[in-house]
């Protein structure tokens, strides 16, 4: 048995598949709540991985219930049984399938409290049409509304796309960062200045981020004359098909696949550029260490996006979501040094004042009933 006796035991939930927004925040809030020293952290994820290791290295304890080895029903076995050791207090889940097995486990081992944290919007819309995806979501909603305590929302546009879901259960709490850390180690002595721009974009490559925008954009960029270098970050399934699509338009010579980096910062300050091109996002996690970072932003205006950046006051925010305007907020921000320090300047103070961690774990603090 743990030291819960003395202080609330919270256990996350958590994939743990990819190294992404959802496992960023989920180990910026746990590293975050220990130094608070007010919860215990435990965690059960579904796959050894980044956060795995990351959150053991914090001294956190984690169980792995191996969804690749284990069926729905030994999962929820796992995490009862985690829960039963650890006298967990506080389910927190962050996933639909968290959601859903995470419930039923703490059913089981009667845990007293439950949240759940949606990092983003459905990356696909679900209807009646597809009848199977649209019952398992219902039912996620249901069980969300009578068997969890909260529902986090990390921004405003999901808090109002929520709150109809779960009538007097949502909360906004922003996604947060380690501003000084992630300074410290992005400090970088940027090379730029006599060389071609490096325009990136950081994120898993998957449809959802429209990197095929980007490559286009990249093509338009030097055919203008606007000579940079597109920098890609990340990796996904369509890294095949995307290093393709850069051959067939004739960019080789000017686009860069670094493929997954981590710690990504000294790689994210290197650029003079970051563009996010993705049909929707949640509160991306990358964008905030831009802001930290000091480095110019040009994003989609969608989701908690136009938030982040203060409605364009921090950012450019492209609403011509084609090559075209990304490429036209590019040659705006390349060509404007006094409008780009402008933004730079506002978009640091901003990170500080609203995505630090001190003030916004306090509200996690207060939702676990501390």
């Amino acid at each position: 048995m743990s030291s819960g006796a003395s202080r609330t035991v919270v256990t996350q939930i958590v994939s743990g598949d990819l190294w992404a927004g959802a496992e960023v925040q989920v180990f910026n809030l746990c590293k975050a709540l220990l130094a608070t020293n007010t919860v215990e952290v435990t965690a059960v994820v579904f796959n050894e991985g980044v956060l795995c290791k990351k959150l053991r290295n914090l001294g956190i304890h984690v169980d792995v219930a191996d969804e690749t080895n284990l069926s729905a029903l030994q999962m929820i076995g796992a995490i009862r049984k985690h829960c039963e050791q650890h006298n967990t207090r506080v389910l927190h889940t962050h996933g639909f399938k968290e959601n859903v097995l995470g419930i039923a486990a703490k059913k089981l081992a009667r845990v007293p409290r439950s949240i759940r944290t949606v990092h983003g919007n459905p990356e696909n819309q679900i209807t009646p049409a597809q009848p199977l995806k649209w019952l398992v979501q219902n039912i996620d909603h249901l069980l969300g509304r009578t068997m969890q305590q909260a529902v986090i929302a990390v921004s405003s546009q999901l808090e109002e796309t929520l709150t109809p879901m779960f009538p007097g259960k949502v909360h906004k709490i922003f996604n947060f960062i380690d501003i000084d850390t992630i300074r410290e180690q992005g400090a970088v002595e940027h090379t730029s200045a006599h060389q071609e721009p490096k325009v990136g974009l950081v994120g898993r490559l998957v449809p959802v981020k429209r990197v095929d925008i980007f490559l286009q954009m990249i093509r338009q960029l030097n055919q203008r004359g606007i000579r940079c270098k597109g920098i890609v970050i990340g990796s996904g399934p369509l890294e095949p098909e995307l290093k393709e699509m850069a051959s067939n338009l004739g960019i080789t010579n000017h686009i860069e696949f670094r493929g997954f980096v981590e710690p990504v910062y000294r790689a994210l300050k290197d650029l003079d550029v970051l563009v996010m091109p993705s049909d929707h996002e949640g509160l991306p996690m990358v964008l905030l260490e831009a802001l930290a970072l000091e480095i110019p932003i040009v994003a989609h205006r969608v989701g908690g996006i136009p938030e982040v950046l203060a409605d364009g006051h921090c950012g450019w925010l492209v609403e011509d979501h084609s090559p075209r305007g990304y490429a036209a907020a590019v040659t705006e921000v390349l060509n404007d040094e006094s409008e780009r320090t402008t933004k730079l300047d506002a978009g640091l103070s901003r990170a500080h004042r609203l995505f630090g961690a001190e003030a916004n774990v306090k509200l996690y603090e207060e939702l676990y009933g501390t």
